[in-house]
């Protein structure tokens, strides 16, 4: 049995092959179709390489199609490829949680705070203090309703 190693990119390898299982499509579509279930949008470089690697494993084919006037690869998950995923029932599971939980967090705006925290945290060294001193009391009160949501479960 071919493994797939499920760790820097094997998220991206399943929720591959479970999108290819809705039926063939190229690879910009897919990355589009990412950013609707996942709530982001893979790069291309992030993509091509999961391509290519589930191709050279036998779990998906490529055809070559011309789309107005353009050269397309649309690609298809194979029988080998639906078998790994049926073989993979709890990690779909999983996806499929995330999916619904990245759904969720995208609805209720947390995608767009934690892309932004993040460019606080790169830039912070960068920022004048008193803006940050503007803004720490917001963060504070955010992580004490944040704090009270996690006693509730």
């Amino acid at each position: 049995m071919k493994r797939i190693n499920f760790k820097a990119r094997g998220f991206i390898a399943l929720a591959v092959l479970r999108e290819l299982e809705k039926g063939p499509v190229h690879g910009y579509a897919l990355m589009t179709r990412f950013e609707e279930m996942y709530g982001f949008k893979p790069s291309p470089g992030a993509i091509y390489p999961v391509l290519k690697r589930l191709m050279d494993m036998g779990f998906i084919d490529v055809e070559v199609r011309s789309e107005s006037g353009r050269r397309v690869k649309v690609y298809s998950i194979t029988e080998e490829g639906r078998l790994f995923l049926s073989e993979r029932k709890d990690a779909i599971v999983k996806l499929e949680e995330f999916a619904n939980n990245m759904k969720l967090a995208k609805t209720y705006g947390f995608t767009r705070l934690l892309r932004d925290i993040m460019w606080l945290f790169k830039h912070i060294g960068k920022l004048p203090r008193d803006k940050l001193e503007e803004i720490s009391l917001d963060v504070r009160v955010l992580s004490e309703k944040i704090e009270k949501l996690r006693n509730v479960m």
